[in-house]
């Protein structure tokens, strides 16, 4: 070895040391930083939407509905026994449980039809007995229905710009186990269940919600 060839060697070797120290050599790094989520820009704007209907504290038994409500629309008038909407004569009622709808306009809960689908010979398989919006659903068999069979019953228009001849803005919202959830899909395709309640709100807002008692309403 040359004498003048040691000094590179230690150097080079005093180097590859430091690097080990730090981290160099394949020693365990220190965790990334993430990121920040960027901020709200005109092409990524932050979710917007009405804010979801508060439910009273107390509860409200839904036979009341029926005389508090508001009067707006003609009685429902059908002769015959036709299917309309996938919706027949009952046979009979093995299959029976209850569909709340609540339909508001500036707040104001308004009163459904009463006997929708009842008359002319026949009881339709969903029909209504008074006002306070119960939608009853009696088959011989388990079916499923939806809202949008409802409202062709009815013979009322359906939408999310416009709903039963009602101006928007319109919002809907699903009651279930006291739980209120806002809707965003097709609300022709909102299903009709047990103890459910569907709720669509035009113009502005109530301050709150009732919140009915399914138990105490023998439904």
């Amino acid at each position: 070895m040359k004498p003048g060839s040691v000094l590179p060697i230690s150097i080079t070797c005093v180097l590859l040391s430091a690097l080990a120290a730090c981290g160099g050599g394949g020693g365990s790094s220190s965790p990334p930083v993430a990121s920040p989520a960027p901020p709200a820009t005109p092409g990524n704007p932050p979710p917007t939407g009405p804010a979801i209907p508060a439910l009273a504290q107390t509860y409200t038994a839904i036979s009341s509905a029926a005389v508090t409500s508001q009067r707006n629309w003609p009685a429902w008038n059908q002769a015959g026994s036709a299917v309309i909407g996938g919706i027949g004569c009952a046979r009979n009622e093995n299959y029976h449980v209850h569909t709340l709808l609540s339909i508001y306009r500036n707040g104001v809960r308004l009163a459904s039809p009463d006997s929708i689908g009842r008359g002319g010979g026949c009881t339709y398989e969903l029909h209504t007995h008074d006002g306070a919006g119960v939608i009853h659903v009696e088959t011989d068999v388990p079916k499923t229905f939806t809202l949008g069979q409802w409202f062709t019953l009815w013979g009322q228009p359906l939408g999310t710009d416009a709903v039963a001849g009602l101006a928007g803005p319109v919002s809907y919202y699903v009651i279930e186990n006291e739980t209120i959830t806002r809707y965003t899909g097709n609300p022709a395709d909102i299903v009709l269940a047990g103890r459910k309640e569907i709720v669509i709100i035009t113009g502005a807002p109530p301050a709150e919600l009732p919140r009915y008692n399914w138990a105490s309403s023998g439904l």
